[in-house]
This record gives C-alpha cells, sequence and structure tokens, in this order.
C-alpha cells in the first residue's frame, strides 16, 4: 500500500513540475461544472459526471448512473488598470491614477446529461451538453481625447468574446474494466462584440505648409472609436483515453481541436477631428471646408457605418490527469494541460463600407475606410491544477483544489480588453449535497491575478508589417476574480 501510494505521489508531482514553466490562460474558462471547478479542475482522470463533455470524455463510460444536471455560474471580475501611455514623453490623453473595469456580475447557464445503454452487442455511454469553452467579457473607461471635447462612449473599450459548445458525448470500453474511448463533438456557436478606440497617426504629410497648425502636439494623433457586433458557427472536437491502471489509479489523456471561425456583422465608427479654432476660423481655411487642413482642424466627429468580417483561431489543446482513490473517502487528482495559444492572433477586422465618402475629401476617406486590427501576440502556455474530495458521509461530500495558470500574451504587449496579465492562482471550495436522486453541489473560486507592468509602446506587426498603430496599452495590470457556481442534478 505505501508503495502504491508513493508512485501515486510522484506521479501528481511529476505532473506538478511540468506545469512550473509555464501556465494557460487567454480567453479559455478556468474549468466547467461545480464539482471539477471545486477541484480546481483536476477532473480528467475522474470525469463522472456530465463536464466529462469539457474534460474527458472517455469518462462517462465507467459513471454509474444516469444524470440530468443544470448548473448557473456567477462570475464578479475585479480588475485594475493604471495607465502610463504617453507618446514622445508627453500624456495623450489617459486618464490618472487606478481604473477598476465597469462592474458587472456575469451569468453562464450550463446544461448536460448523459445515459447508458445496450448498442450492437456491447454498452455505450452518450450525451448531450451546453458549456462555453472560451469567454471574455470586459470593458474600461481609460480615455478622454486631448485634442477633442467630445467624449467616447462609456464602454471605451469592450471586449465580450462568447463560444458556446453544443455537443454530442460518447464513451465506448475499448478494454474491458481498464480502458475507454470518448468523444465530443458538436458546434461553436462564436458572438463576437469589441469596442475600442485607436490613436492613429495624423494623416497630414509633414512636407505640407499647414503641418504645424494640424498635426503638432497634440494634434499629431487623430482618436478613432468603433463597435463591431457579429457572429459565427465551427465545429468543436474533443477526445479522451481513460485508463484504469490499478482499481484505485485512473490515468486519463485528452485532446481538443484548433477550431477557425469567420465572425461577420455589423461596425459604427466614431472619427473624432482635432479642434484647432484659431486656426479653422481663419478666413482661408473656412472658405474651403472640403480642404484637409479644415477639416484636421474642425473638431467635427465624423460617423460612419461598415459591414465587417474577422477570422479567429481558437487554439488546440493537450491534458492529462492522474487520480487516486486513497481509502473509501478520499479522492486526490493532479491535471496539465498544454493550450497552443500562439494559433490565436487577435483581430484582424476586414471592413467593407457601403458609403466610402464620410467626408467631402477623397484622400482623407480613403485613410479613415482602413482595415484596422486588434493583434494579440501570443505564446503556448501550460495550467496546473491539484485536487481532493472527501465523502464525510453519504450526504455529505466536501471538495477542495488549486490551480495556477500564466497569461499566453507576451510581455509588452498587454491591452486591457485581453486582461490576462502575470501567473494567476486560484483557490477553490466545494460542497455536494447527496439526496436519494437529487444532488446539490456548490463550489467556489478565487483567483488572484499576479500585479505586471507593461513598459513603452508596441506596434505588433500583422502579417510582417506594422500599421503605425500602438496596440498595447502601457501600464500596470493587477486584480482578481470570484465564481461562484450551484448545480443541480437529477439521477436516475
Amino acid at each position: 500500500m505505501r508503495k502504491v501510494t508513493g508512485v501515486i505521489v510522484l506521479c501528481l508531482a511529476g505532473l506538478w513540475c511540468l506545469t512550473l514553466p509555464a501556465w494557460g490562460g487567454g480567453m479559455e474558462i478556468s474549468g466547467v461544472g461545480a464539482k471539477a471547478k471545486a477541484m480546481g479542475g483536476a477532473f480528467r482522470a475522474i470525469a463522472d459526471d456530465w463536464s466529462a463533455a469539457y474534460y474527458n470524455p472517455a469518462g462517462l463510460f465507467y459513471a454509474t448512473e444516469s444524470q440530468l444536471t443544470f448548473n448557473e455560474v456567477l462570475t464578479h471580475y475585479r480588475f485594475t488598470y493604471t495607465p502610463d501611455v504617453t507618446y514622445g514623453g508627453y500624456n495623450v490623453g489617459y486618464f490618472d491614477g487606478k481604473i477598476y473595469n465597469r462592474y458587472k456580475v456575469l451569468t453562464n447557464p450550463t446544461l448536460g446529461g448523459y445515459a447508458r445503454f445496450p448498442f450492437a452487442g456491447t454498452t455505450i455511454a452518450a450525451g448531450l451538453a451546453i458549456f462555453q469553452p472560451f469567454d471574455r467579457n470586459i470593458s474600461w473607461q481609460v480615455f478622454h481625447p486631448l485634442n477633442n471635447g467630445a467624449a467616447l462612449p462609456g464602454q471605451q473599450i469592450e471586449h465580450n468574446f462568447d463560444a458556446l459548445a453544443v455537443n454530442l458525448v460518447s464513451a465506448v470500453e475499448l478494454m474491458e474494466n481498464r480502458l475507454s474511448l470518448g468523444i465530443s463533438a458538436g458546434v461553436l456557436k462564436n458572438d463576437l462584440v469589441y469596442g475600442g478606440f485607436f490613436l492613429r497617426p495624423n494623416p497630414v504629410d509633414s512636407s505640407a505648409v499647414y503641418y504645424d497648425q494640424v498635426a503638432s502636439r497634440p494634434n499629431e494623433l487623430i482618436t478613432e472609436w468603433q463597435r463591431s457586433e457579429g457572429s459565427g458557427f465551427s465545429p468543436n472536437l474533443r477526445a479522451g483515453l481513460m485508463f484504469k491502471a490499478t482499481p484505485k489509479l485512473n490515468l486519463g489523456l485528452t485532446y481538443a481541436m484548433q477550431t477557425k471561425t469567420t465572425i461577420d456583422g455589423e461596425s459604427y465608427f466614431y472619427y473624432y477631428m482635432p479642434d484647432i479654432p484659431y486656426y479653422h476660423s481663419r478666413t482661408e481655411v473656412s472658405s474651403y471646408p472640403d480642404s484637409i487642413n479644415y477639416i484636421l482642424s474642425s473638431g467635427a466627429v465624423y460617423e460612419a457605418v461598415s459591414e465587417f468580417k474577422v477570422d479567429v483561431t481558437l487554439p488546440s489543446q493537450i491534458g492529462a490527469g492522474v487520480a487516486y482513490q486513497v481509502n473509501d473517502k478520499l479522492l486526490i487528482a493532479g491535471d496539465v494541460q498544454y493550450t497552443l495559444w500562439s494559433q490565436f492572433e487577435g483581430y484582424q477586422f476586414d471592413y467593407d463600407f457601403a458609403d466610402t465618402s464620410l467626408t467631402r475629401n477623397a484622400a482623407l476617406n480613403q485613410w479613415m475606410v482602413q482595415d484596422m486590427n486588434l493583434p494579440a501576440k501570443c505564446s503556448n502556455a501550460v495550467k496546473g491544477s491539484l485536487g481532493a474530495q472527501y465523502r464525510y458521509s453519504d450526504m455529505f461530500v466536501f471538495r477542495a483544489g488549486y490551480s495556477a495558470d500564466q497569461s499566453p500574451f507576451d510581455e509588452g504587449t498587454l491591452h486591457p480588453a485581453f486582461f490576462d496579465p502575470g501567473l494567476k492562482h486560484s483557490i477553490n471550495f466545494g460542497l455536494g449535497l447527496v439526496f436519494e436522486n437529487i444532488i446539490l453541489d456548490f463550489a467556489t473560486e478565487y483567483t488572484a491575478y499576479s500585479e505586471s507592468t507593461d513598459a513603452g509602446n508596441t506596434d505588433i506587426s500583422a502579417n510582417g508589417g506594422a500599421d503605425g498603430i500602438v496596440d498595447n496599452m502601457s501600464g500596470t495590470y493587477g486584480g482578481s476574480a470570484l465564481e461562484s457556481i450551484v448545480q443541480f442534478t437529477i439521477r436516475f
């Protein structure tokens, strides 16, 4: 017994050590299901409820009963950003001091169920699960243009990306009482809302005789704000193996495929031209309202509407887990997952303006309708989890877990829209109440984000070239998140 326990402890330690160089993050959720979340996400080698569709579909085969589950997730992000953005050493309109994201409690209901039944001379487990493998929902107010008195919309930065999976799940046994294979496949409905501002270099040529009047500080940057909202669909596939090495030891191995989706919809634009009254009021300027020097000093806010499309790549992932039933009451588990976040490159918006006559100046119109992008520079990342479950009695089950993961976003590329700075640590607790045919599960997760500072301006190259627009927002990032789950399960 001591030898077996020693081997299991060594396996858990090995998994944990593999996670030390890097941890997972990005727009991926931290997990699904109250049982799994209470154990810190260390569930790949357990996967004995509906959340197997996410963690390891092979686990469904060894589930001893059929279930139907509904849960509700409540999430509160409390993030902070302290801007330190300057151009040439000068402030360009960012607010001073620590800024909090706009307060919102997010809700996310999920649903799943499965059953075991005979099929073609064998037994299979099959079911349906609805969950979100990727999600980002955050908004900020951080800026006011120095050269235009008009205010940007309240949600100056808004990023809401939801990938809702509707998956059919099935599992079969490959080796009797030893090895099972599971598939979770379906469709992702991907919804994107992105609102944000770009500080674009003034298009006036430096050789123009009026350059100093319309393009010198603080008018060398022009604020463009846009909001894009659209949706698209893509395939979704997860596969797993569950190996029962001994009656007490389970090993799990999983794979989630890369998926690409094209999202299309509608974009709204506002262009905040510098307000230079001493110049545009001159007779020799105001007499030519179609001229570029008048428009770029008028203080006007131009509006436009366009159709858009954007290709989004969601990364592939591999994972492994180990679980050991120490005795009739105590179960311990460990997980590690490796996500290829280098496949995600942010958003490259492709616009299709039906009307390109935004102003009465053709050259300026061409500048205003250029495609824009919100690029992301990411590295592959790993996440590690440890969890335990203690069955106190037939009615009460206690769970706890810990996980840690690292932002995949490279240093020097942080942005409030892709808020994920530094190393994150999560502590989890949960309780299960087991009745005759009903199970109530509760879980709470607290995540602390390590403070991270981005210094300097970065123009992230897109397809090998730069567009002259700073893509990161330098400053100090930090914060925390609190998530609670209530889960209701019917056994039959």
